[in-house]
């Protein structure tokens, strides 16, 4: 059947030929690096699919089915991924920044070296996590809040109290009070990249006080 994968912008066709799904016609469209920018994917079942570097620039994933997808190396900019499947998905090397991934299910994804930069992973719906999601620094979840945020909060030789850990400003948050600082530029330039990830994933809420606070 003839099938068209249409901008979210206007309507214009950006792809099409006669499959037998949308996932194969969309694995067609990134298999002959056709440009996707803006595509309108509202919902579609994608589970599985190659799209490995696919052009797929502030398309509209929402509620889309993506797991155990191969988006490595996708370009993922600006792209409405909000309330999508991507349990055990493959998003290494993806660039994800300034898309939409609120609610979105990452429970097993691998995440390691995809542009986070600007992305929104705040709302009502947090996104979801496993223990065996690959976050973008190269270790699991387990391993970030078992071994990379206790050893952080100890980096700046500061005392990080109870109290901090209801603050989301550089009054007396958990950065804060670790670095003995009140703005990112004062911490030392090698915790930096880890700040801006801990400060990413704590106003989600999906870093729970750790047990040497409570």
């Amino acid at each position: 059947m003839l099938i068209e994968i249409k901008s979210r912008w206007g309507g214009s066709v950006l792809f099409k030929g006669e499959f037998g799904s949308l996932k194969l016609c969309v694995e067609a469209a990134a298999g002959s690096g056709a440009n996707l920018s803006r595509a309108n994917l509202f919902g579609a079942n994608l589970s599985g699919a190659d799209l490995s570097r696919a052009n797929l620039f502030g398309a509209n994933l929402f509620g889309a089915n993506l797991s155990r997808a191969n988006l490595s190396r996708a370009n993922l900019f600006g792209a409405d991924l909000s309330g999508a499947d991507l349990f055990g998905a493959d998003l290494s090397g993806a660039n994800l920044f300034g898309a939409n991934l609120s609610g979105a299910d990452l429970s097993g994804a691998n995440l390691f070296g995809a542009d986070l930069s600007g992305a929104n992973l705040s709302g009502a719906d947090k996104i979801k996590m496993s223990n065996t999601t690959t976050i973008e620094t190269g270790e699991t979840w387990k391993e970030y809040l078992e071994q990379v945020v206790p050893a952080l909060l100890k980096a700046g030789g500061g005392s990080v109290t109870q109290e901090a850990w209801t603050c989301h400003t550089w009054r007396n948050c958990p950065m804060a009070e670790a670095f003995k600082v009140k703005n990112e530029a004062s911490i030392p330039i090698l915790y930096r990249p880890r700040t801006r990830q801990f400060v990413r994933y704590y106003d989600m809420g999906l870093i729970p006080m750790p047990k040497l606070l409570k």
